[in-house]
């Protein structure tokens, strides 16, 4: 069963990083052994076609690396070159292992291989400060970072935030801290925003609930301020992500889970799986997918728009006022299927036979193609193809008052599909159980993300949409 209260498995969005990182390197190595054997001459190219292959596996195997992977988000990147020589080294003698065992080693020209292994570390280098780039220029927009605080601060905060500033590509800006004590603390560089019962306040506005941060750092130590309880009262009803920072590994006690951020170790709390780089693999699958469906489904996009022009008056789409990631509205888009309701009518969810629904929009709703113009959401950054499905903005404020956890759900960008609905909650949540098991699925999800994951969901859709008797 699902459990709205454990903690988020961020290993795998951090695996599959990794692994990308072990193709990308793996692929440079293959293209500088054939850029070598193009050039040099009177060489035999097929004997080296197994090789190849080899040292292309082998790659992706040692260059698959965690730490190397937070070696690349480092500040400092003259570090990198001595790591990445020494794995290559390590698939260097792999191939030529292989090629001895199999009695091949003399077919191979010395030249080639010599000029392959002085080259090779150069283009490792290349690679490695290219992916720097890229992702440094990626993050240098503002929107692309999160805001993070400090409450209470402990002997390991100051190593923390020094990490944190030698880590630019962990797109952490840390504003400040809250503390009672009147020492110094952290015993660095950065603002204090006032006492821990200031933070109350200043992390949830509680005029407009607007959030001033994404992150909150709490420090532990033996002797925590007794202000804390009411800090984590409203960090549960919030879409901040929140951490615990360890003053040793003695609070690495079950239920939450170690791990290590910037280098340093915390205890985190619900996380959202797409943080860094990691968000990188989820967003191409996103643009590129819903580009690829706009241009396939362009005629069906047509074909349904002049079927709800003729089915009833009113605009082809509906626009309506959603909560998206960390909680800030978007206009979700659908292809209307409903008779236009007047203003100010309390939105009420569609039951089995609701007269508000044209026959033309029942059709659509019951194959979700009226979901097809949120692919514009997508392509736009505010949805993903897979996520928790966007419930109405009253939904939300019902729900979040009602069902554990609710608001944790909004920590990544709504989905057009999600876990829930591909396990039989779509349509009406018309008891507080279905919407607590609703939100249980979406948890899920996001506590165990994977692109294989993501595909399953999306096949699994196409299945679920015909066929479906949950959807009117």
């Amino acid at each position: 069963m699902f459990n709205s209260h454990s903690h988020a498995n961020s290993s795998q969005p951090a695996h599959l990083l990794s692994v990308l990182t072990g193709i990308a390197f793996g692929t440079a190595i293959c293209l500088t052994l054939f850029a070598i054997l193009h050039q040099v001459e009177e060489t035999d190219v097929d004997v080296f076609g197994i090789r190849i292959i080899i040292a292309g596996f082998t790659s992706i195997i040692v260059f698959s690396s965690h730490q190397l992977l937070n070696s690349l988000q480092a500040k400092d990147a003259l570090p990198l070159f001595p790591k990445l020589s020494w794995r290559w080294f390590i698939v260097f003698m792999v191939v030529l292992l292989t090629a001895y065992i199999d009695k091949a080693s003399e077919q191979l020209s010395r030249k080639v291989m010599f000029l392959w292994l002085v080259i090779t570390p150069f283009v490792l280098m290349s690679v490695a400060m290219l992916i720097r780039s890229v992702a440094k220029a990626y993050y240098s927009n503002p929107a692309r970072r999160r805001k993070a605080v400090l409450i209470w601060s402990n002997s390991a905060s100051a190593g923390l935030v020094n990490a944190l500033r030698d880590s630019p590509l962990a797109a952490i800006d840390l504003i400040g801290f809250f503390d009672n004590r009147n020492e110094l603390r952290p015993p660095i560089d950065i603002k204090k925003l006032g006492n821990i019962e200031d933070a109350v306040d200043w992390i949830v506005d509680p005029e407009t609930g607007k959030m001033n941060v994404d992150i909150v750092f709490i420090g532990m130590s033996s002797k925590e301020s007794p202000e804390l309880e009411e800090i984590i009262e409203v960090l549960y009803d919030s879409t901040a992500t929140t951490y615990f920072v360890p003053e040793s590994l003695i609070f690495g006690m079950p239920g939450i889970q170690l791990r290590e951020l910037a280098g340093q170790p915390v205890l985190a709390s619900t996380e959202t799986p797409f943080i860094g780089l990691a968000a990188l693999p989820k967003r191409i699958l996103d643009f590129t997918g819903a580009l690829i469906g706009l241009i396939l489904l362009s005629p069906v996009l047509i074909a349904i728009a002049i079927g709800v022009r003729l089915s009833s008056a009113g605009p082809v789409l509906f626009k309506q006022v959603r909560y998206g990631i960390a909680g800030r509205p978007i206009n979700v888009y659908k292809f209307r299927s409903m008779k236009i309701a007047p203003k100010d009518v309390p939105v009420i969810q569609a039951k089995v036979g609701d007269s508000r629904v044209t026959k033309f929009g029942s059709f659509i709703r019951k194959t979700s193609l009226d979901e097809l113009p949120q692919l514009f959401n997508v392509l736009k950054g505010e949805m993903s193809l897979v996520g928790p499905r966007p419930h109405a903005v009253e939904h939300n404020e019902l729900y979040r008052k009602l069902v554990t956890g609710y608001m944790f759900r909004h920590k990544i960008k709504p989905g057009i599909t999600g876990w829930a609905q591909v396990n039989g909650l779509r349509g009406e949540t018309e008891t507080l159980e279905k919407m607590q098991a609703r939100v249980d699925y979406d948890l899920y999800y996001m506590q165990h993300w994977s692109i294989w994951l993501d595909i399953v969901i999306i096949w699994r859709t196409l299945k679920v949409v015909f066929g479906d008797k949950n959807a009117y």
